[in-house]
């Protein structure tokens, strides 16, 4: 059987992170204007001949920038986490640590996979398991995308 699929493209997202284990520039906090590509997938159609109701998916853009919006990721195990704590408590920044136990981080590949471990069941669930996330994809700039696909 075959399988029909549709794409939503959310961004930019203004975005700082930090990827503490590079020996170059990015172990240093920097940001993009993150846009997030979704595909949705299914066998069956619904009664509008689609794959999913992009008008349906307002709160996923909420929830994304919820996340994200001039937010700094840091991953769970970053050695100066409790400084980035620190700065958060004070307002300086506005932290968001990503659990690297989930295979979550700040990077964008790590991301993809936060995002689809949230958005695929949400989308199964308003399909009533008619449609699931294949991928996600996220790129940090035009020439830079990484992406996850689920089982």
């Amino acid at each position: 059987m075959g399988s029909y699929y549709s794409t939503k493209r959310i961004g930019p997202i203004s975005t700082g992170h930090r990827q503490w284990r590079d020996p170059g520039h990015c172990s240093y906090v920097h940001g993009y204007g993150r846009y997030v590509q979704f595909v949705f997938a299914c066998t069956t159609l619904d009664d509008k001949m689609w794959v999913v109701d992009f008008g349906g998916l307002k709160g996923i853009r909420k929830w994304l920038e919820d996340q994200w919006d001039h937010r700094l990721l840091i991953a769970s195990d970053d050695p100066l986490l409790d400084a980035f704590k620190a700065l958060h408590e004070k307002g300086g920044i506005n932290l968001h640590v990503m659990d690297v136990e989930k295979g979550w981080g700040p990077g964008i590949e790590a991301s993809c996979k936060f995002v689809h471990d949230y958005i695929d069941p949400l989308i199964r669930e308003q399909s009533e398991n008619r449609c699931w996330v294949k991928r996600v994809e996220i790129w940090e700039h035009e020439n830079n995308s990484a992406f996850y696909e689920g089982d």
